[in-house]
C-alpha cells in the first residue's frame, strides 16, 4: 500500500510538472520554420503575422524565423515530423505540398503533425514582365503554338500549387511550357523580372507588392481580386481554372495538451487583431483563418482529393 501510494504521489507530481511547464511556456526562443526560401509569399507572410503569434503566447515568447527550403517544403515538413513534441518548434505547413509530400513520399506521414490552424491563404497568378509583348492568356497560348521551343514557366517546386496550376492550364489550353522549378517565389519573380524566363507561377502575395515590373495576365480566383481589379480572372478568359495555397501553421504531434490549446488559441487570436489585419493589408498578405478543427477537416479532404489525382495522373 505504501508503494502504491509513493507511486500515485510520483504520477500527481509529474502530472502538475507538465501543467506548470505549460503554464510557463515558453521558457527559450521557439524555432517558426518556413520550409521556402526567404523572400518568398510564405517568407513574407510568416514574418508579418510572427510578431503578433508571439505576443498572444506570452512569457516574452520569441519566434525565431528559419528558413528550410528544399524538395517543395518537404525537407522542412520532415524535420518538423522528426522534431520534440515539446512546442518549440512551429511550421507552414503549405497545402497543397503538405499533403502531396505524404502521398508521394516516404518522409513523412500526416498522423506525424499537430494541425494549429490557418491564417494566410493565397491564390495563383500568371505573370510576364511588364514589357512583354504578352498581354492576355490569348496572347500566351498564341505564341506557345507558334514558338520552336516551348515557353519557359517559372515555379517555385515541382508538385507545388503553382506547378499543378501551370500543367492544368497548359492541358485546358492545349499547350506545353517548360517548366522550371526555381526553388522560391522570390527566384521566379526574380528571373521574370530579370528577362531570364517569360512565365511566371506566383501567388497574388508574391506579385502584388511588384506591380510596376510584372503584368499580371490572370489570377486563379473565383471573382477579380480586390488589391487586382484590372486584371481578369482564368475564368473570366475562358479557364476554369481556381487554385491557390493554405499556410497551415503546425507543431510535432505529442505536444502537451495545455502548449497545443495555447498555439491554436493564438493562431484564432492574431487574425483578430486589428494591428496586423492592418499590416496584412500593407503587405498584400491575403487571409483564409481557419480554426485547428476547420483545419483538419481541410487537410483531411484535400488529401484524398490529391490521393485520387495521383493515382489516375501522377504528376512526376
Amino acid at each position: 500500500m505504501k508503494s502504491a501510494g509513493i507511486c500515485l504521489l510520483a504520477a500527481a507530481v509529474l502530472g502538475g510538472g507538465i501543467g506548470v511547464a505549460a503554464a510557463e511556456y515558453p521558457e527559450r526562443p521557439i524555432i517558426f520554420q518556413v520550409p521556402f526560401g526567404a523572400g518568398g509569399g510564405t517568407d513574407v507572410a510568416a514574418r508579418t503575422y510572427a510578431p503578433y503569434l508571439a505576443k498572444c503566447i506570452g512569457n516574452n515568447a520569441e519566434l525565431v524565423v528559419i528558413n528550410k527550403p528544399g524538395a517543395s517544403g518537404q525537407l522542412g515538413f520532415a524535420e518538423l515530423a522528426t522534431s520534440k513534441p515539446d512546442g518549440y518548434m512551429i511550421s507552414t505547413l503549405n497545402a497543397p505540398n503538405f499533403e502531396i509530400g505524404a502521398i508521394t513520399g516516404t518522409a513523412y506521414k500526416l498522423d506525424q503533425f499537430e494541425l494549429l490552424g490557418n491564417i494566410v491563404g493565397t491564390n495563383v497568378t500568371l505573370v510576364v514582365r511588364k514589357d512583354s509583348p504578352i498581354k492576355t492568356l490569348a496572347d500566351l497560348i498564341e505564341a506557345a503554338k507558334s514558338s520552336s521551343t516551348p515557353i519557359n514557366i517559372g515555379t517555385s517546386s515541382l508538385g507545388a500549387e503553382d506547378h499543378l496550376t501551370g500543367l492544368r492550364f497548359a492541358k485546358m489550353a492545349g499547350v506545353k511550357f517548360a517548366t522550371l522549378p526555381l526553388e522560391s517565389a522570390g527566384n521566379v519573380r526574380n528571373e521574370v523580372i530579370g528577362g531570364h524566363i517569360q512565365v511566371g507561377s506566383l501567388s497574388n502575395n508574391e506579385t502584388a507588392p511588384f506591380r510596376d515590373q510584372l503584368h499580371v495576365l490572370a489570377t486563379a480566383t473565383p471573382e477579380r481580386l480586390p488589391e487586382m481589379q484590372d486584371v481578369p480572372t482564368f475564368r473570366e478568359q475562358g479557364f476554369d481554372l481556381v487554385a491557390g495555397s493554405n499556410h497551415v501553421l503546425g507543431t510535432r504531434a505529442g505536444v502537451p495538451e495545455e502548449i497545443r490549446a495555447k498555439l491554436a488559441g493564438c493562431v484564432e487570436q492574431v487574425v483578430k487583431d486589428p494591428a496586423f489585419l492592418e499590416d496584412a493589408k500593407k503587405r498584400s498578405v491575403s487571409l483564409n483563418p481557419m480554426n485547428a478543427e476547420e483545419v483538419k477537416a481541410f487537410i483531411a479532404k484535400e488529401y484524398s482529393d490529391l490521393e485520387t489525382l495521383w493515382k489516375t495522373e501522377p504528376w512526376q
